[in-house]
């Protein structure tokens, strides 16, 4: 058998290459008109908009090489393919987004305590065209957003990343429009920082939550959703010529792959006996989101021996 001969599943990545692609396109276009017109406006904030804009498009161009990965087969040398990228493309893109975000947060109480006049036509223009813009790549995204797979609920959290990326800058780019809005109709200064801080302060929180399922992934953690007693107690319950489980380890490659060994030991069976037992076992597993499993069978010798 060759070694590199692995159960995983070939996904169609054309349509998700293709948005990413058109939103890349689409936020260069954006950050490009933002920095000429904050320019020409004088608008701080304009330029702020463009400056985290622009992050987008250097995490849109890490999902897209990370799409292209995942898609990769197993070699010898990566035996379980390049599943993982997802995980550390998702925690890469969160931790640039933190950043991005404090960096507006504190950009937005120095603007809050020192406001400066702009011109609020321009302001209001192309905050419009960042938020509709933004939100149109957001919005080609959301269908990858997630999946409905053999009735389990996966997110590509990937995917998801770059998704946040865009609807924080589509929320900020709002709210740069409808402080432009009160600046050129009431000359009221600190309603964009306010709008903005509210908006950064929501995409912070669902940005930790992005770092913490990566971080899961990478270091091999149980995935939160799964019960480890409640498996091994109805393992219990429904596989009576099982008389003990050991070395359970449960594990996600991406959020699409969710890995399982253990080690069971069995009364004495034919080796056809313990084929019907283990398609009864992928059943099982298949029915709790877990969709690769390594199973040991050892006999109560055996495991004596190897226990002394």
């Amino acid at each position: 058998m060759n070694i590199v001969e692995h159960r995983l599943r070939k996904r169609d990545t054309t349509t998700p290459k293709k948005r990413v692609f058109i939103a890349i396109i689409l936020n260069i276009m954006i950050v490009v008109l933002q920095l000429i017109y904050g320019f020409v406006s004088n608008s701080i904030s304009l330029l702020t908009d463009a400056l985290h804009n622009l992050q987008d498009v250097v995490s849109l161009i890490i999902a897209l090489i990370a799409i292209m990965i995942v898609q990769k087969l197993p070699t010898k040398e990566m035996t379980f393919g390049f599943l993982r990228s997802e995980a550390l493309a998702g925690f890469v893109n969160s931790l640039l987004l933190i950043l991005a975000i404090l960096t507006v947060i504190v950009f937005s109480v120095h603007r809050l305590i020192n406001p400066e006049e702009v011109e609020g036509v321009y302001v209001i223009l192309f905050g419009l065209v960042g938020f509709i813009a933004n939100l149109v790549s957001a919005k080609m995204l959301d269908f990858h957003h997630h999946h409905e797979e053999e009735d389990h609920h996966h997110e590509d959290i990937n995917i998801k990343a770059v998704y946040l990326h865009l609807l924080s800058d589509a929320s900020i780019s709002l709210g740069v429009f409808v402080g432009g809005v009160l600046i050129y109709l009431y000359k009221v200064y600190w309603v964009d920082p306010v709008l903005s801080i509210l908006f950064s302060l929501y995409i912070l929180k669902e940005s930790i939550s992005i770092i913490k399922k990566s971080y899961d992934i990478l270091m091999e953690a149980v995935p939160k959703h799964i019960d480890v007693d409640r498996i091994l107690q109805e393992m219990r319950d429904n596989f009576k010529d099982i008389k003990e489980i050991h070395d359970l380890h449960i594990w996600s490659l991406s959020s699409h792959d969710l890995y399982l060994s253990a080690h069971i030991v069995v009364e004495q069976m034919s080796i056809r006996d313990y084929d019907k037992l283990l398609e009864k076992l992928e059943k099982f597993f298949r029915e709790r989101g877990i969709n690769h499993i390594t199973v040991q069978p050892e006999s109560e010798e055996f495991r004596c021996e190897i226990l002394h």
